[in-house]
């Protein structure tokens, strides 16, 4: 295989990488928007269980950065010189 083929099939894979990285954060953003919304439902004071979903919200939020984090530290193969 040709430097070019060997860098076209670390590329696939990287950007394979990429596209199930983005998948699972769009998934996440679902779930944050719908916990969101649940709370906004809510009248009242603050229930144990509103209280349970705002740490749950937290928690998540906090995964959420980490997998941005992840993503944004992924580099792409470096490609063939010459």
């Amino acid at each position: 295989m040709s430097a070019i083929g060997d860098f076209a099939v670390k590329q696939k894979g990287f950007n394979d990488r990429m596209d199930a990285a983005l998948a699972g954060l769009a998934s996440d953003v679902a779930i944050l928007n719908a916990t969101i919304a649940e709370l906004q439902n809510t009248s009242g004071a603050i229930t144990p269980e509103d209280q349970a979903l705002l740490d749950q919200l937290e928690s998540w939020g906090d995964a959420f950065a980490a997998k941005l984090e992840a993503l944004d530290s992924l580099t792409p193969p470096v490609p063939p010189i010459g």
